[in-house]
């Protein structure tokens, strides 16, 4: 079953953060109606995508009105919904409630992983109640143009590569998408992409970390009737453990491993949406007025401070 969805996420090919930032930047942006408003109407009502049958196969289809700006919305909403959840999970930590704040915690880095990969690209939208996977940026077919040379850099001779310009898009038709092999397409979806404002470190503990084994520490808190992780289901914990709980790696071994990932998913996803923010101020707007970026002062959210200061202090 694993090896069956794989083969359809290597449809997934190499993508470049900087050409797909520059991309985003110009195609005409969202035009939000408010902080946090909701895609309108988003890929899954867009008409000229929801009247067409979804292709059998993996075909290039041409750009069609508003696909490209309704899936940006939908990764930008995803940003505020990861930021609102990550924040939730804190509090509830804060609180003492350590072992449901986990439980929150992951649904925080599911929505982060979906963000992620929309913003990389990778929509999941149903259409016509048939679950798709959308590549805004696949890999061009064409073999690109012999780079330039400016005429005021040619004593550096350093050479000037023409930006892809992203036209297409392809549309694969999946079966039910099962939260575990929704992991794994995350997986790939990091495995291709090359960005200079990425945190190489935390993203490769990300890619370390078999897809298979994401999902399992989440279900057992329903599924196992006899499960619980701390010991904290008939008494509060003492709010100052949580400060730590994430740990110091990301392994599905240790008791804080879901907060440890929501982290980690959050701090790549806001890595990716805080250079788009520097070069577009509708975005800019959307993310200062985020939950974690607009709180960042709060002290419910020194767990994930704490997580921040302990990767920005690791060398690669």
């Amino acid at each position: 079953m694993a090896e069956s969805w794989a083969r359809k996420w290597d449809n997934f090919r190499r993508r470049d953060w900087e050409h797909i930032r520059e991309s985003w930047i110009s195609n005409t942006p969202p035009r939000f109606a408010e902080i946090g408003s909701p895609p309108d109407p988003g890929l899954e009502n867009l008409f000229l995508l929801h009247s067409m049958q979804p292709p059998d196969d993996h075909n290039r289809l041409q750009d069609i009105a508003g696909v490209r700006s309704n899936a940006l919305w939908e990764a930008v909403f995803l940003f505020h919904k990861c930021a609102h959840t990550n924040l939730a999970a804190q509090r509830v930590g804060q609180s003492g409630m350590h072992s449901w704040s986990m439980f929150n915690a992951y649904h925080s880095a599911y929505l982060g992983a979906r963000g992620l990969m929309a913003l990389l690209g990778v929509a999941l939208p149903r259409i016509n109640t048939i679950q798709t996977a959308i590549d805004l940026f696949p890999e061009s077919t064409t073999p690109r143009k012999s780079p330039m040379i400016r005429k005021s850099e040619r004593e550096k001779r350093v050479p000037i590569l023409p930006l892809p310009k992203f036209e297409e898009f392809t549309i694969t038709r999946l079966g039910h998408l099962d939260q575990r092999f929704l992991w794994q397409a995350f997986r790939r979806v990091l495995v291709v992409t090359r960005s200079k404002c990425w945190d190489l470190g935390v993203r490769q503990s990300l890619l370390n970390l078999p897809f298979e084994e994401i999902t399992p520490p989440r279900n057992s808190f329903l599924y196992r009737a006899q499960f619980w992780p701390l010991p904290d289901l008939i008494a509060d914990a003492s709010p100052t453990d949580f400060d730590t709980l994430f740990g110091t790696y990301l392994d599905v071994g240790e008791e804080g491993f879901l907060l440890r990932l929501c982290f980690s998913v959050y701090y790549l996803f806001d890595q990716l949406m805080r250079d788009l923010a520097e070069h577009s101020g509708v975005i800019k707007q959307q993310f200062d007025a985020s939950r974690i970026i607009a709180s960042s002062n709060l002290a419910v959210l020194g767990s994930y401070a704490n997580f921040v200061a302990q990767v920005s202090a690791k060398t690669i």
